[in-house]
């Protein structure tokens, strides 16, 4: 149930930076920006995938509340009709359906964004971080989420359905502030949620968790984005004019580490949070034993982890931000882009058992 539950959140995030893409993308003007055709019929299958996907929360409540022989029962109708989650999916559902219809008929731009957003709004309400604080959850999370799906979006469809990019320097103009501005919102409403679920002072504390296992690999994985943010933000308008240069495989390559940190967050939404009590959540589902496997010992409560100096650790950590310098080096020295995503996955890998041997 986990598995199906995550490959659902992931394959949301994709539907969602589609759909906000493309409605973001219809109010620019066609000289800001490359000539971009995606099918419709992809428009159409997203606004579904979105329907299915976002039933998988709703599938593991009631998997949670079932008996383990009949999953659909009065208890399933409670959960659709009186829970978040469940009155999230239904909302979000009669939404898809107006925006399916809309998108189909080629409707005003300004009515697919409205059912689009209403269905943004939706997620915020039935995230976890709503159900602890309501409407600090609720904008935090649609906000954050709305960021990430506007940035990830247009991305996605001047990398991948662009069919030139004749204008790529007066796309830059707007897109690069545009990009800054979603980077800054999402930073600052994800760390007012992990404020909300993990008390600052109990962040390496959290790392016994699965739920922070996943956090810490989420953080990691934003450093080396960052860095392809500022080589296709800056540098490559700075060298677009140079021969050779191909400005969309880097724009891929750039969308292959989002994805990556879709992943992390949605085995991240799956997981338990710790809330305030950490030693609890270990005494209760137990520790990550993956944590337990990499320092050889059992962790048991009070929790108390503390960073240390480690030789393994230290070295793995700079071959890590050895790694992050290769991917810029990568640019320059005009090397295939697959090298720098490869670079890039080096570094999060590095990083992350270097932090973990560096803890007691």
């Amino acid at each position: 149930m986990p598995f199906i539950v995550s490959l659902s959140e992931f394959f949301n995030y994709i539907f969602y930076s589609i759909l906000a893409g493309h409605v973001a993308l219809s109010f620019v003007p066609d000289e800001k920006k490359p000539k971009i055709i995606i099918p419709k019929p992809m428009l159409l299958l997203s606004i579904l995938g979105i329907f299915v996907s976002t039933f998988g929360p709703v599938l593991q409540v009631i998997y949670y509340f079932s008996d383990g022989s009949n999953y659909f029962n009065q208890k399933s109708w409670s959960i659709l009709t009186d829970f978040q989650v469940g009155k999230a999916w239904i909302f979000i559902g009669w939404m898809a359906t107006f925006l399916w219809m809309t998108v189909y008929v080629e409707g005003s731009k300004y009515l697919q964004a409205f059912w689009l957003l209403l269905m943004i709004l939706a997620v915020g309400y039935a995230s976890h971080v709503a159900s602890l604080s309501f409407w600090t959850g609720l904008f935090s999370h649609s906000i954050h989420f709305l960021a990430v799906a506007l940035w990830t979006g247009i991305l996605i469809h001047v990398a991948w359905f662009a069919k030139n990019l004749s204008n790529w320097t007066s796309f830059l103009k707007w897109f690069t502030p545009f990009a800054i501005g979603c980077m800054v919102i999402i930073l600052t409403s994800g760390f007012s949620m992990m404020l909300v679920v993990v008390d600052i002072s109990d962040y390496i504390n959290s790392w016994v968790l699965p739920y922070g296992q996943m956090l810490l690999l989420k953080h990691i994985s934003i450093i080396p984005l960052l860095a392809f943010a500022l080589i296709n933000g800056i540098l490559l308008r700075k060298l677009s004019a140079q021969p050779n240069l191909n400005i969309r495989a880097w724009l891929k390559a750039e969308t292959i580490i989002i994805t990556v940190i879709f992943f992390f967050t949605s085995i991240l939404g799956t997981s338990s949070p710790p809330h305030d009590d950490i030693d609890f959540m270990v005494k209760s589902e137990g520790a990550s034993k993956w944590l337990e496997y990499l320092i050889g010992k059992t962790i048991i409560t009070p929790v108390n982890l503390k960073p240390m100096f480690s030789i393994e650790g230290f070295f793995l950590i700079l071959f890590g931000f050895m790694f992050l310098m290769m991917i810029f080096l990568s640019f320059y020295k005009k090397m295939k882009p697959y090298f720098a995503v490869v670079f890039g996955l080096l570094f999060i890998v590095c990083t992350y058992f270097g932090l973990m041997v560096s803890i007691k």
